[in-house]
């Protein structure tokens, strides 16, 4: 997913928006971001204890190319996301 997609599909949602990462059944807080390649057109999920906001992730990101390509912490491609129902940021 282009960082540049995820701003325009989540341009009116808050920024206190909670976000995670999907695995099978498991769901885990994305904690922070690390560049996968030394480009840094490719950012990788972290995944810990506490999960960050999507303003938190935008704030990380914000002088990133319109090119940024956000990852999976497996380093695979994501391809998009879904809301639960306390309307956090579930990406698979």
């Amino acid at each position: 997913m282009k960082l540049s997609d995820l701003e325009d599909l989540t341009r009116y949602m808050s920024p206190k928006t909670r976000l995670l990462w999907e695995n099978d059944a498991n769901r885990f807080p994305i904690t922070t971001l690390a560049y996968a390649d030394d480009t840094h057109h490719e950012v990788l999920f972290v995944l810990g204890n506490k999960s960050m906001t999507l303003g938190q992730l935008f704030s990380r990101l914000k002088n990133s190319s319109f090119r940024t390509t956000l990852l999976a912490p497996n380093k695979q491609p994501i391809f998009g996301f879904h809301l639960d129902d306390q309307y956090q940021i579930i990406f698979k």
